[in-house]
């Protein structure tokens, strides 16, 4: 059964300390994630968008407001929201499968085999052994995916996993975190920050559009499209074509009203 309300962000805004005139980089942000649902969050460079993950998984504390998981405020990070980084995070002295060993043993759940079973969901169970400087960028993001994904955390925060990773490459991550997502026991709740409007739209049940800073989310769409989801026909249907131009829209109004900004400050 959903649990409405699972994650909750009431009234959230975010001063970090000596920041520019007090100045906000969140503002009242009000968001209701059910369990198992897949959120990603689009919106201009320094609107809040990583700030937002760093709240969620307890790295840094809200200025005001609370954040909520099952109605208990988080308090710091834990094991029950796994991070994913675009920079894939990786010890680099240790192999694939010991990374994804060492995170293991952090919750207790210590097992070579599992280890080896998620290389092999990701289709590296024969670079066990590789170091991360032996793999190309894209397999090393799925290394760090597989270690999040084998934590087993109902929970996951990827803050533009792959955004450093070739267009070929990209598209692969996608439909393996998708089948992860759905495959893997659970159903995991997922909030996923990206740039591409294309990924949001093909990934999530919902997408959150943030403003530029302070960051406000200034709207939040329902994806319709029915899952699984066929990349090719999806991309050409008219609904699609129709909603990508409204976040594009949405986007683009962003842009101007930031330049707006900048140019009357600067008295142009």
């Amino acid at each position: 059964m959903i649990i409405l309300g699972f994650l909750s962000l009431k009234d959230v805004s975010l001063v970090y300390p000596g920041q520019k005139n007090g100045e906000p980089s969140l503002q009242n942000i009000n968001l209701e994630i059910e369990e198992g649902e897949f959120i990603a969050v689009v919106g201009p460079s320094g609107g809040g968008k990583s700030s937002t993950i760093s709240l969620l998984a307890g790295l840094v504390e809200p200025t005001t407001g609370q954040i909520l998981l099952k109605g208990k405020p988080i308090t710091g990070p834990g094991l029950d929201r796994a991070v994913v980084f675009q920079d894939y995070s990786l010890f680099p002295w240790m192999t694939a499968l010991e990374n994804i060993y060492f995170a293991l043993k952090q919750v207790g759940n210590v097992s070579r085999e599992k280890a080896k079973k998620f290389l092999d969901i990701v289709g590296l169970g024969e670079a066990a052994t590789k170091y991360p400087g032996e793999l190309s960028g894209g397999m090393r993001q799925r290394v760090a995916i597989a270690r999040a994904f084998a934590l087993g955390a109902p929970i996951y925060l990827m803050d533009e996993p792959f955004g450093a990773v070739d267009a070929k490459n990209r598209i692969y991550l996608q439909d393996l975190l998708i089948r992860l997502w759905q495959e893997t026991g659970v159903k995991k709740t997922v909030f996923l920050v990206t740039h591409d409007i294309d990924e949001a739209l093909y990934l999530a049940d919902r997408i959150v559009v943030f403003t530029t800073s302070p960051g406000r989310i200034r709207k939040v769409i329902q994806v319709p499209f029915k899952r699984p989801r066929n990349r090719i026909p999806l991309i050409q249907d008219q609904s699609y074509i129709q909603l990508r131009n409204e976040l594009l829209s949405l986007l683009q109004s962003e842009i101007i009203e930031e330049l707006q900004k900048v140019e009357g400050g600067a008295g142009i």
